[in-house]
Order: C-alpha cells, then sequence, then structure tokens
C-alpha cells in the first residue's frame, strides 16, 4: 500500500515538473536495469544512461548512504538517482533527468559519446534528442532533488546533504562542477546560438529561448528590482537581435526603428506579464521578418515600405508617399506590394494597425476610443467592427481575456 502511494505521489510531481521541463522518472533494479519510465524515448535514453552508468564506481557511490546522488556522465548529461537500501543492499534506484546544468552542442555531445566508444547509431539517437534535454540551474536541480526524496522517504533533506559525483571524460572535459558558475549572465554559446537562429531566420528560435529561460544563469541586472532587472536584459536580447536581423538581410531601418518601438514598449511595461508578452512579440517579430526575407518573400523596397507603415501606424499614411519610398510609380508600387504581400497597401495597413490596437490593449491602460482614434480609425464602432472580424472577440473583451 505505502510503494502504491509513493508510486502515485511520483506520478503527480513527474506530471507537475513536465509543465516546465522534459523531465522524466526511471526506476531501476539493484543492478540498474530498468523497470519502467514515462520517458517516451525511453529506448535511446536508457541505453545512453547504461553506457554512461557503467562504471561499478557509481553502483559503490549508491551503495554507500541513502541521500540523492546528483550524477554526471562523461558527456555532461546529468541525472538525479534515489537509491534505496535493503538489508546493506542496493534494491532499486529510481532516478530523474537527463538534464543538462550547461548548454553541450550536438558536436560537444557526438565528440564525447565516441570517446566513450558508443555505437554510431546511439550517438546520432541521442544527438537527435539533445535540444529536448532541458537546461536547468544547479539550485533548481538540488531543489528537485530535495522535492523527490521527500516523497520516496518522508525525510526533509538540507542542500548540503545531497551527494554529488562525476565520471570525467577521457581526453575532454571532465565531470561538471556543480558550483553555480562566475559568468552568471549566461553562456556565450547559448547567446550565439539566438544571434544566429535570428541572423538565419530560424523559426524554431521561440522554442530554444523557451528552453534556455529555464537556465536561472541570468543574473541580477539591476539590484533588488525584478522588473528593472528584467527590462535590462530584453533590452539586452533587443540590441543583438536588431544588429543579426541586419546581417540576415533586414534592412538597417527596419530593424532600428523596430527596435525603437520595441524598446518604448519595454520601458512602458508596468509588470512582468506585460514585458513578457512584448519580449514573446518581439522575438517572433525579429525571426519571422528575417525569414521572409531571407526566404525571398519580400524584396528590399517592399520590405521597406512596411518598414515605414510600421513606423507611421499612428500618422496619415498616403499611397504616393509609400510609392515616393520605394521609388515607384503608385499603380507599380500597389501591383507589386500586393503580388509580395498577399495584400494591398490599404489593406496591409489596417492588418497591422489591429495587431498595434491588440498589443495596446493588452499591455497599456488607454480606453478603446483612444487607441481607435490613435491609429487612425475613423470612428470606435468602425474599429470594434473591424477587430471583431481579426480576432473573434470586441475589443473589450479581448482584453479582459
Amino acid at each position: 500500500m505505502e510503494l502504491f502511494e509513493t508510486e502515485n505521489k511520483l506520478a503527480l510531481f513527474g506530471e507537475m515538473v513536465g509543465c516546465c521541463h522534459e523531465l522524466y522518472l526511471w526506476s531501476y533494479d539493484g543492478k540498474l536495469r530498468l523497470l519502467n519510465t514515462n520517458c517516451p524515448n525511453a529506448g535511446t535514453l536508457n541505453e545512453l544512461f547504461s553506457l554512461c552508468s557503467g562504471d561499478v564506481t557509481l553502483r559503490e557511490k549508491l551503495r554507500e548512504e541513502k541521500e540523492p546522488l546528483i550524477y554526471s556522465g562523461p558527456a555532461g548529461i546529468m541525472w538525479i538517482l534515489f537509491p534505496e537500501i535493503t538489508e546493506g543492499a542496493l534494491s532499486r534506484v529510481r532516478a530523474l533527468g537527463p538534464l543538462l546544468i550547461d548548454d553541450l552542442s550536438p558536436v560537444d555531445l557526438e565528440n564525447a559519446l565516441g570517446r566513450m566508444g558508443a555505437e554510431e547509431r546511439l550517438r546520432r539517437g541521442v544527438v537527435a534528442l539533445v535540444r529536448h534535454i532541458p537546461v536547468i540551474s544547479v539550485s533548481r536541480v538540488q531543489e528537485y532533488a530535495v522535492m523527490v526524496h521527500y516523497l520516496i522517504c518522508g525525510e526533509r533533506l538540507r542542500l548540503q546533504d545531497l551527494r554529488w559525483f562525476g565520471v570525467s571524460d577521457p581526453q575532454g572535459r571532465g565531470s561538471v562542477d556543480p558550483t553555480p558558475r562566475g559568468d552568471a549572465h549566461g553562456t556565450y554559446q547559448a547567446e550565439q546560438e539566438m544571434v544566429r537562429m535570428v541572423r538565419e531566420g530560424d523559426l524554431s528560435l521561440i522554442e530554444h529561448i523557451n528552453r534556455m529561460a529555464m537556465t536561472g544563469f541570468m543574473g541580477q541586472l539591476a539590484s533588488h528590482n525584478t522588473l528593472r532587472s528584467m527590462k535590462n536584459a530584453v533590452f539586452v536580447c533587443l540590441t543583438l537581435f536588431s544588429r543579426a536581423a541586419i546581417e540576415g538581410g533586414l534592412s538597417p531601418e527596419s530593424s532600428l526603428s523596430l527596435a525603437d518601438r520595441y524598446f518604448q514598449s519595454v520601458e512602458a511595461a508596468k509588470n512582468l506579464s506585460e514585458l513578457s508578452s512584448i519580449t514573446c512579440a518581439l522575438q517572433r517579430d525579429y525571426v519571422e521578418r528575417v525569414h521572409a526575407v531571407r526566404s525571398g518573400g519580400l524584396s528590399r523596397e517592399i520590405e521597406g515600405a512596411c518598414a515605414y507603415i510600421a513606423r507611421h501606424l499612428e500618422d496619415e499614411i498616403s499611397l504616393p508617399d509609400l510609392a515616393r519610398s520605394a521609388g515607384y510609380t503608385d499603380y507599380y508600387f500597389s501591383k507589386k506590394f500586393k503580388r509580395e504581400t498577399g495584400a494591398s497597401p490599404a489593406e496591409y495597413i489596417k492588418e497591422k494597425r489591429l495587431e498595434e490596437a491588440a498589443a495596446l490593449l493588452k499591455t497599456t491602460g488607454l480606453e478603446i476610443q483612444e487607441v481607435a482614434s490613435r491609429l487612425q480609425f475613423c470612428s470606435q464602432s468602425f474599429f470594434s467592427d473591424c477587430f471583431r472580424r481579426k480576432y473573434g472577440v470586441s475589443p473589450s473583451k479581448y482584453r479582459r481575456s
């Protein structure tokens, strides 16, 4: 009965952790043979664990104490292990993982696995899964270890009671150092990967950022003020993205004017919820714009016209002004604009104004009438009709939801 209750508690814990990280629970017998797991890619990851845990020193370490053991394999991939000892013998081992406490490139991983003697099939399988292995801060790893131990044993541990064990990587880097790193403002490698994704218009950027957001390595960029600290972090991100977008083909005018808009929105954010929405929008905005340019979706002239529209959403915009900015006649500009964007200039302007209105409704306390007026809608009723057709709800309901 007690074992059944423990399994239920662990299953609930696994579901809760899964809301934030792709972490899985594993159960092994005393010889570290897999009994069960909730991992959908159990075959490949279990082979990886078997390869990493083949050293008899690990089993000896597990038999020494009942406290959780945070184990780092030669490739830097980690598991939190929870031994159960019966009459002096290791009877069962539960595990939470795999996880990383630092970003690991696929090349580094494949090289490490090769030095361990892993077959090519296993190396390729693990490399294909590495982007799903969560990167978690040292403090969060310790907290998870304490929580799971409490669920299993009903015993409260101090963080200093946790044990660490790492295997040296022959001819490579050693085991992971559990001490929080000095480079508290994030890894250079992770930063460069994000910049590369923007530069190349890689639409998987958001998934990558969501994964890296759990590292806990951002650090404090403003003392005792979380909102200020996060705003400063977003400013750094925005600066890097705007430069990378220019390198990726976005015109300097478009990229920098976009940065100006987002700088103002970030600074005006009143809480972390607003800031989070703005941050997600700017990340997606930059990478999608670069993707459109690199995939041949927009010519430089039309992309410049779109940037002009973005900067003047609160001003009157005429077709002659747009055509002149692109260096075309009104007629030729209209045809070319619709061919590349799929919408006439007027339709495109209205669409972008509605998107801006949605952002204002979410991130400011402006009255609906003021939003409509600022974005050049002739009346609040016309604005509401257009907004409802695009978003399926009225402006007021959109704001409440």
